[in-house]
């Protein structure tokens, strides 16, 4: 057992802060008409030939000992005062993904770290049922092990329901994961040029999903971002309706729960009406959308975080507000998921990590889509990915009563 963490715990992945873009992403002011002013090549960095951006300095003049102001999270490596010991493994990082990957399959973390009594520890973390797989129907795990003897010999454990801290960062490490072209292996492949890679997890640099490695090089140890390579693809001055879902591109399994869209029409507000009620108590929300209550009855939820979009999910709270929106005036109450709530801690944990490295918020996405259908109604809008590309699926019912899809990025 390692010394950082907290109890066990079973829990499933969906997988990434705010965009290089233009686009405050914090502040619900902001309309689909503030959104998008591009360069050539469709991505938001400023540069005009689409190049990837990696933090190789070739002249040493900007070596990083950590991730700075950019950082999304607060993780640092735990190996105490002498960053020697590292030198006492007998593989390197590469080597021991290598091994595990041929039986466990692609990593989403992996670190060398102090165990309790204060050995050298090696931890890989593999997911249960695979990479493409959303981590609320997934499995997160730890394979850790004393590296300092060969074989390297691991010990299995399946982090189990209340593990919110685990919870969280390996449904964050997922999404990242599947919002990068780079693997982890790759990722540690490539920073071993500089010298001996002892930590490398997902994180996000400027709505950039990618991965922090450290390296030590002698006494030296460097910071490096390594780019996922994601899509920087931007849908919503441009949408293209897609029908009624998302088809093969969808990367989880949630749909709509209306069988009668017909009871839209007795909301009495628009989701953007709700949107612009209640983020100005709550702040900027995760997802929103219209489905029916435990009584078969038309309710609305939205989806805050209790410390803000920018803050990363393990040191967040998750929320919702439900309520009518067929009365004079939507009231909702306001819910905060436990610890042991599987389902709505990474469902949520997934929804935050997609908002904080999307171009847009999401009640622009919801001003998009309804821009795009006039005279339709906007019931469904969640954050998802689409060719490793974060945003948001929107359903709108149209006046010619037909369900449109976008997916507004």
């Amino acid at each position: 057992m390692m010394s950082h963490r907290s109890s066990t715990a079973f829990f499933i992945v969906a997988s990434l802060a705010i965009p290089a873009c233009s686009v405050n992403a914090t502040d619900p002011a902001k309309s689909n008409a503030d959104v998008i002013a591009k360069d050539n090549d469709g991505d938001d960095d400023g540069d005009k030939d689409g190049d990837k951006k990696t933090d190789d300095d070739k002249d040493g003049e900007n070596e990083r000992t950590g991730p700075g102001a950019d950082a999304t999270d607060k993780r640092v490596p735990e190996l105490g005062d002498d960053l020697g010991i590292i030198r006492q493994s007998k593989l390197t990082m590469g080597e021991a993904l290598a091994q595990t990957e041929k039986t466990d399959g692609p990593m989403i973390e992996a670190k060398f770290e102090l165990n309790d009594d204060k050995r050298l520890s090696l931890s890989v973390y593999p997911v249960g049922k695979g990479i493409a797989v959303d981590p609320e129907n997934n499995e997160f795990r730890e394979l850790s092990g004393e590296p300092s003897s060969k074989p390297w010999t691991t010990k299995l454990e399946i982090f189990k329901a209340g593990d919110f801290e685990h919870l969280t960062r390996s449904t964050r490490d997922l999404t990242l994961v599947q919002l990068s072209h780079v693997t982890l292996s790759q990722a540690v492949s490539r920073a071993a040029k500089d010298g001996l890679v002892y930590w490398c997890v997902p994180t996000i640099e400027k709505g950039r999903a990618g991965f922090g490695v450290y390296t030590l090089d002698g006494s030296k140890s460097e910071y490096h971002f390594i780019d996922g390579e994601g899509s920087r693809e931007h849908t919503a001055g441009k949408l293209a309706d897609l029908g009624t879902g998302p088809g093969a591109g969808a990367t989880d399994k949630r749909t709509p729960e209306l069988p009668d869209l017909a009871i839209l029409a007795t909301s009495k507000i628009t989701m953007a009406q709700a949107l612009a009620q209640v983020e100005g108590k709550y702040g900027p929300a995760t997802e929103s959308k219209f489905e029916l209550d435990d009584a078969g009855k038309l309710s609305l939820s939205i989806y805050p975080v209790g410390k803000g979009i920018k803050t990363d999910p393990e040191n967040n709270e998750f929320q919702e507000l439900s309520g009518d929106p067929t009365g004079a005036a939507y009231t909702p109450k306001l819910d905060v998921f436990q610890a042991d709530d599987f389902e709505h801690i990474t469902r949520s944990t997934r929804d935050l990590t997609l908002v904080q490295t999307a171009s847009l918020t999401l009640r622009q996405a919801v001003d998009a889509a309804q821009a795009a259908v006039p005279g339709g109604f906007v019931y469904w809008a969640i954050p998802t990915i689409r060719d490793t590309r974060s945003g948001y699926g929107v359903y709108v019912y149209g006046k010619d009563a037909k369900v449109h899809y976008f997916f507004v990025s």
